[in-house]
């Protein structure tokens, strides 16, 4: 039961993010005076289905729209008169202006970058949200190696590495530097003394998934117990060893509201770079043959699946807590949502733009029929790749 209501909490997350992107669709469509048919939520089979008769923007005349709710959360749909055919009528979306319908089918994904937007700068703004595009190797124990030198002398996972013979060294990026530096011009053979600072009773009173769950600076308050240790580290391949892994954390966010701002923007700027890096990295892979590692792509079930069970966890642990990472992934999913409909590719918003762009540029329409039949072609394969992405989610969560 539990379980249930965590998945339904996260259908509801990406109908909103779908409700978002089709509304922006539906305003800009009628306020060009272009006529709706149906504004829709979801696939497949209707639920619930309504109409309502509206006002024409700058005329005396109506129409009447259909809304509904549908079955499937895969998608949704805002249906215009005389989109993928000819339609004498004055109002259909084949009787307008490029530059109309270009800004109506731009509006849906720039309705998800704005929702990611005001969701990121309130993130950021508040410290909410870590910078993955900055990324921090401290000087911090997350593993110790069997056999190795600091193994021997009794290093401990989560101890700090706090100076050095006597050299102090600091809880961030250049202290790791220092840390390095040192050892690696540290003649062979010589010994070194480390100081450590450790959490006290460690095991007794912490998980190793409540330690996990810390910042560096939370658990450098934590490690109050100081311990000094002497070890011969280990050269190997030219380079001075003591046996550790090194933790990585993700930067953070130190700035106000304006420069939250501008940090916004630069964050949804790395994403859609990395993003269409990633996918033309796919599409390489599946052209020359490559492996594609199972879990790099998920579709609305492997979506739904990790987002349930990590608010289930997140929720369990605080309320605050919970309502933070579900904003989190509002943002993450309708960023990643605004980027995936502008791919050029039929039946994608994308794809649709790319046909005005050429139609602005030449003054000629794409044949109708020619049109109708790309976007089918294009809608038929999404479908496919849904199937396929759906499948290889299924399975994942089966074998977990």
């Amino acid at each position: 039961m539990v379980n249930l209501l965590y998945i339904l909490l996260a259908l509801i997350m990406l109908g909103v993010i779908i409700f978002i992107h089709e509304f922006g669709h539906y305003i800009v469509g009628r306020l060009c005076g272009i006529g709706i048919v149906e504004f829709a939520i979801g696939m497949g089979p209707k639920i619930v289905s309504w109409k309502r008769t509206h006002k024409v923007r700058g005329t005396e005349g109506t129409e009447t729209i259909s809304y509904s709710l549908r079955l499937l959360p895969l998608g949704g749909f805002c249906a215009f008169v005389g989109e993928d055919e000819d339609n004498s009528a004055p109002r259909a979306m084949n009787n307008m202006p490029v530059w109309k319908r270009f800004l109506t089918v731009f509006a849906g994904p720039f309705m998800n970058f704005l929702l990611a937007f005001v969701l990121s700068v309130a993130l950021i703004a508040t410290n909410q949200m870590p910078n993955v595009y900055e990324v921090e190797t401290l000087p911090m124990v997350s593993g110790v190696m069997e056999g190795m030198p600091a193994a021997q002398a009794g290093f401990e996972q989560w101890d700090i590495i706090d100076a050095l013979d006597g050299d102090q060294i600091a809880l961030n990026d250049e202290g790791t530097e220092k840390l390095r530096s040192y050892l690696n011009n540290l003649p062979e053979g010589q010994s070194v003394q480390v100081t450590l600072r450790r959490i006290p009773d460690l095991k007794q009173n912490y998980t190793e998934e409540a330690l996990n769950r810390l910042t560096p600076e939370e658990l450098s308050a934590l490690a109050t117990q100081s311990v000094t240790v002497t070890l011969v580290p280990q050269k190997s391949e030219g380079r001075v060893l003591l046996g550790v892994n090194l933790p990585s954390y993700y930067g953070r966010y130190d700035c106000n509201v304006l420069g939250a701002v501008g940090e916004s923007f630069k964050f949804m700027y790395h994403t859609a770079v990395e993003t269409y890096r990633a996918l033309i990295g796919l599409i390489g892979n599946l052209f020359t043959g490559g492996r594609i590692e199972e879990g790099t792509v998920s579709g609305v079930v492997g979506i739904v699946s990790n987002v349930s069970t990590s608010l289930r966890a997140s929720f369990s642990d605080a309320l605050s807590l919970g309502l933070l990472r579900m904003m989190l992934f509002i943002m993450v999913i309708s960023l990643s949502l605004g980027i995936m409909n502008l791919l050029p590719l039929p039946a994608l918003d994308g794809g649709r733009l790319i046909l005005l762009i050429f139609e602005w540029i030449t003054g000629k329409h794409v044949n109708r029929k020619v049109e109708a039949y790309i976007n089918l072609a294009g809608l038929a394969l999404l479908l496919g790749i849904m199937l396929v992405v759906t499948y290889f989610d299924i399975r994942t969560i089966v074998r977990n």
